[in-house]
């Protein structure tokens, strides 16, 4: 056989080329494929973690904000006598210890009241102000 005879045998088979280019794409495809399935696999669980994140800390945000509210820390209720005022329940019950006005505010903000006039009979929940 002569060397160009071989040469076109080698270099144009019909079998050799055309069994050998499909493998070699189709391993290729396959290869994409895989690492496409494994991107996506990978934004996916990104996605999920980023989402339990968001989760943990909203949930966290929302327990520490549950209660601003400290009348929800004591179950301290006053019913307001006659003369009473809200300056004179502060100093009685929260003592001498304490600023004042922050107790009368508390008291305010804890009841929902607009102004500092106070009927008998009513009910207050006096709210906790730390020490």
């Amino acid at each position: 056989m002569s060397e160009r005879a071989h040469l076109h045998a080698v270099a144009g088979a019909p079998g050799a080329r055309r069994s050998a280019a499909p493998a070699s794409r189709s391993l290729g495809r396959t290869a994409r494929r895989h690492r496409r399935r494994r991107r996506l696999a990978g934004l996916l669980r990104f996605g999920v973690f980023l989402l339990l994140i968001f989760i943990a800390v909203w949930a966290g945000v929302r327990v520490a904000h549950a209660g601003e509210s400290g009348a929800i820390y004591t179950g301290q209720h006053y019913t307001v006598q006659q003369g009473d005022d809200l300056w004179t329940i502060a100093a009685t019950e929260y003592g001498t210890g304490i600023d004042l006005r922050a107790a009368v505010y508390a008291i305010k903000k804890a009841n929902g009241l607009d102004s500092s006039s106070l009927q008998p009979g009513e009910g207050l929940t006096l709210p906790y102000l730390g020490e």
